[in-house]
């Protein structure tokens, strides 16, 4: 999902073609279309802290099992 929007953001003839589109359509219609990028934007972004959320709690296990291993050696000595 989030390649395809970056794809179409990043063509040039696929954002002729888009602007295209929204010339034809009425001013309802335009406005119901932005509602639906607006949507499409806040899940990607919904999409993004979910990853980044767990990317810190998986650091935060690896810091865990890094200071327990360093507990290990200390009284190994």
């Amino acid at each position: 999902m989030c390649e395809e929007h970056s794809m179409v953001e990043k063509d040039p003839i696929m954002q002729t073609a888009m602007v295209e589109m929204l010339e034809l359509l009425k001013v309802e219609q335009k406005k119901k279309v932005a509602v639906m990028r607006m949507d499409m934007i806040i899940k990607l972004m919904e999409i993004k802290i979910s990853d980044l959320e767990k990317m810190i709690s998986l650091k935060k296990t690896a810091i865990a099992d890094v200071q327990k291993i360093k507990e290990m050696m200390q009284q190994g000595k």
